[in-house]
């Protein structure tokens, strides 16, 4: 352990403050390559400009240009130095760049003490003192700035995926009790009427939800995984629709591990459903298909119900929900890459289809 005079280490740790955080590299990059400020390099030169000034005034007329063009390349090394501690500032970096500019100062002390007459010597090494001073207080201004910029910029993202976790627990929230309010409307007037379609709708809905409920509060599930809560599902309303309903699936064994966020195929397959087989008079189709292409990933939920109106009747309340919000929680996890479309098929009835490209 090195030994430290306790005096010597309070001024150290007066002048140089110790409590700068090394950043990891997964950090730097989060929080993004702010540019360096431009402004700082107009006021270093317009500062060397004054010093450079009174150097051609108080030195030696033969010495004054090699004093101004050394000056010129330790300001240049200083701004480089300073745009890397910029870019990965730590007390560790700016320790070790006082070191290298102290040695420096020490060169110029003995050059200034060999090259000059005593009053010109004591004089330039006063300004070389002063100069190295005011460049390691600006480094350790500077690296507590860009820190201070760095933590609140990883403050206000944790905080923003903080907002997006919450929302996208809301969202999923108001997605779940849709379902289960209609299956369960179903259910109580069926047991009201002692219709014989009531135990097995319980039971499918009872396996439904024991399924499938964990999955959902997971902020990701695979489509291997959302699919099998939509087989529960269809059971669920296979009881409830009877031979009315007639599902065809055709995914792709390769999609199976595609991520979403959780009940985005249940969505479509509910909307489906609800607007486009319930209706229907008669037997009515539900197809789901899963493709992987070359330029992502499509899945659509066609059915052969009435289809979309011309021009659509005001939505009632709640109406609606499933799909926004569904939109809304791709857009969280895919950004623009995700796109869910709602259209007529080309056989009748309604085409729901997701698409989601490639990173």
């Amino acid at each position: 352990m090195a030994f430290e005079f306790p005096l010597l280490a309070r001024f150290k740790r007066w002048c140089m403050p110790q409590d700068l955080q090394a950043f990891a590299p997964e950090q730097l990059a989060r929080a993004g390559d702010q540019p360096w400020p431009r402004q700082l390099d107009r006021y270093v030169f317009i500062q060397y400009a004054a010093i450079s000034t009174a150097f051609f005034v108080l030195m030696p007329r033969h010495l004054a240009p090699v004093l101004i063009g050394g000056g010129l390349l330790l300001l240049l090394g200083i701004m480089a130095e300073s745009r890397r501690l910029w870019r990965d500032p730590s007390s560790k970096r700016v320790n070790a760049a006082i070191r290298v500019a102290g040695l420096i100062y020490m060169a110029g002390v003995f050059a200034s003490a060999g090259l000059l007459e005593k009053a010109h010597s004591v004089a330039a090494i006063v300004v070389l003192a002063v100069l190295l001073f005011f460049c390691t207080s600006a480094w350790w201004g500077l690296l507590m700035f860009r820190q201070t910029q760095i933590k609140g910029r990883l403050r206000e993202l944790e905080e923003r995926d903080l907002q997006s976790a919450l929302q996208a627990q809301l969202l999923q929230a108001q997605i779940q009790p849709h379902f289960l309010f209609n299956s369960l409307a179903s259910l109580g007037h069926w047991v009201r009427s002692q219709d014989p379609r009531a135990a097995p709708m319980l039971e499918a809905l009872t396996a439904y939800l024991r399924a499938t409920l964990p999955l959902f509060n997971r902020e990701q599930l695979s489509v291997g995984e959302e699919l099998a809560a939509v087989r529960e599902y269809l059971a669920v309303m296979q009881a409830r629709l009877g031979e009315r309903l007639k599902v065809e699936i055709d995914v792709d064994p390769a999609l199976h591990e595609q991520l979403l966020p959780p009940a985005i195929l249940l969505t479509l397959v509910e909307n489906a459903i609800e607007h486009g087989v319930v209706p229907k008079l008669g037997e009515a189709t539900l197809r789901i298909e899963g493709r992987q292409l070359k330029k992502g990933v499509l899945i659509s939920v066609a059915d052969d119900g009435p289809g979309l109106p011309e021009q659509p009747a005001p939505q009632a309340p709640g109406r609606g929900v499933g799909l926004s919000n569904s939109r809304l929680r791709l857009a969280q996890r895919f950004g623009e890459r995700a796109r869910l479309s709602l259209e007529n098929g080309p056989l009748g009835g309604c085409l729901a289809q997701l698409r989601v490209e490639p990173a």
